[in-house]
């Protein structure tokens, strides 16, 4: 039923006409409810742009290698404290592979490409804000097939974005959110909603 048959059945005088203008009005109501966005709450997996980060591969206390891999930061959770917990994942490239082939004595096809690591801690880099916002992750051990790998201070970047048109639950919104949290920490101001916020997000879970 459309629009012009619902405004040609006003100037019915009949029964039949009332009737089917109370008919109108209910599926002009019907129409519109389903052309409302449904949003359903799902988890979010952000993770940052990837970025060259040079690692070292080491012997007892002394470097022996660079590696230039790229490494992306996977937000888990966001803390009280002002810091974020996530999982790095950093690529390691071939000529690190068969270095690290070379001091396990293992073969280079047991080599992984990716090395993960999680319950990373980031903090926000002092000051930070749009339009680039900067997380600091303090220098990691970490172990490939049994080869020793350094990581020293990483810092890792987040799009800023103002809130108004984005998405719920999405990548989007956690930007904005990151926005929203650095300007209230630079200002000296409350963030727990915020924090609070981001968890939901991430987490795909109802504000109800």
């Amino acid at each position: 039923m459309n629009y012009k048959s619902c405004k040609n059945s006003r100037s019915g005088r009949s029964a039949g006409s009332i009737i089917m203008l109370a008919a109108c009005v209910v599926a002009l109501s019907l129409t519109a409810m389903a052309q409302e966005k449904q949003v359903t709450p799902k988890p979010v997996a952000f993770s940052t742009a990837p970025k060259l980060v040079i690692a070292k591969l080491r012997n007892g206390d002394q470097d022996v290698y660079d590696v230039r891999g790229k490494v992306t930061f996977t937000v888990t959770a966001a803390n009280s404290d002002d810091t974020v917990a996530g999982t790095i994942n950093y690529t390691i490239p071939d000529d690190a592979r068969q270095k690290i082939a070379q001091m396990s004595g293992k073969p280079i096809n047991t080599i992984k490409t990716t090395h993960s690591q999680a319950n990373v801690i980031a903090s926000f880099q002092p000051g930070t804000g749009a339009p680039l916002i900067h997380l600091v992750i303090n220098p990691i051990d970490a172990e490939v097939n049994g080869v020793k790998m350094r990581f020293n201070r990483i810092v890792v970047d987040i799009n800023a974005r103002e809130g108004g048109s984005v998405n719920p639950y999405s990548p989007e919104e956690i930007e904005a959110l990151f926005t929203v949290w650095t300007r209230q920490i630079n200002n000296g101001r409350a963030r727990r909603g915020i924090i609070a916020r981001m968890n939901r997000t991430i987490n795909g879970e109802s504000d109800q």
